[in-house]
């Protein structure tokens, strides 16, 4: 039996980071807070790290420079940057995701499904067969 996907939750907002934690806990994935852009980049070291979630809450910069870092040292981990509205921009190379527990969900377990190479040989995911 293989561990469950393990997640990485950055955030600043205690109360948002612990509702959140609970619904992906309670689907079965491990997560890790962290309330600080630092503490997120010393995580992403981890190969343990399958999928970071960004909240915004945390401020645009600190998002930018953190997808930047997890593109530099984890090239193909999945990033979701959760938006508080629908039309909230989104920073460039991550995947936008509303703000609520059923999309959230969908987007996690789209995120940690496998890389495998298409028939052109580009990474793509794919289900498991």
């Amino acid at each position: 039996m293989s561990a469950p996907p393990h997640i990485l939750s950055v955030g600043a907002n205690p109360n948002l980071m612990a509702s959140r934690s609970l619904i992906l806990r309670n689907a079965g994935y491990l997560v890790q807070e962290a309330y600080t852009v630092d503490k997120a980049i010393n995580l992403v070291e981890q190969d343990s790290i399958d999928v970071a979630l960004i909240c915004h809450t945390i401020p645009k910069t600190q998002q930018n420079l953190l997808i930047s870092t997890i593109r530099t040292k984890r090239r193909l981990m999945p990033i979701l940057c959760i938006r508080s509205f629908a039309f909230e921009s989104t920073p460039r190379n991550c995947v936008a995701v509303d703000n609520e527990p059923e999309i959230l969900l969908k987007a996690v377990r789209q995120a940690i499904t496998p890389l495998r190479p298409d028939s052109s040989g580009n990474d793509v995911r794919m289900p498991q067969t």
